[in-house]
């Protein structure tokens, strides 16, 4: 009898516990479960940071140097094997900007880059690393073709008519 009862106790208790584990994994993958955080790294099996996810988000790490922003930004960035910045996604806290850029392994410098506002318009840069740059734009209202030579000089305007 004394057997008997230990088994059942034991059969009872694996009974809960097993119950309380299903539970558990449930709730994991309750589609309503929410995680809260004011940011995210997700770093490689080195220990580099790829993926920033913040609200501010950190300024880029350009060359291994932490610089600063121009204004704060909230967003998801893109880091090279290096940690260093390659590009992201923010809205920025000054000018109601949202920017999305892909920037260069070697320098850190943007080499596409499009900025949308809904008061100034959208801009999309296709940028060289000798700074030769297209830029397609509504800025000043209506559609603008310009091509920027690697000295800043405008070589080509094309503006839309009005």
């Amino acid at each position: 009898m004394k057997g008997l009862l230990l088994n059942s106790a034991i059969s009872l208790t694996a009974v809960g516990i097993s119950l309380f584990a299903l539970h558990r994994a449930d709730q994991a993958n309750d589609p309503a479960r929410v995680i809260e955080a004011r940011g995210l790294i997700v770093r490689d099996a080195s220990g580099v940071s790829r993926v920033e996810i913040g609200a501010p988000v950190n300024g880029p790490m350009i060359l291994g140097r932490r610089e600063e922003r121009v204004a704060p930004a909230s967003g998801i960035l893109l880091n090279g094997p290096d940690g260093n910045e390659r590009g992201g996604y923010l809205t920025v806290d000054l000018g109601d900007e949202a920017v999305l850029t892909l920037d260069g392994a070697g320098n850190g410098k943007e080499v596409f880059k499009v900025v949308a506002n809904e008061n100034a318009g959208a801009s999309l840069f296709v940028i060289h690393q000798n700074d030769s740059a297209a830029m397609l734009t509504t800025y000043q209202g209506k559609p603008e073709l310009r091509f920027i030579e690697q000295d800043g000089r405008v070589s080509l305007s094309q503006q839309g008519e009005e």
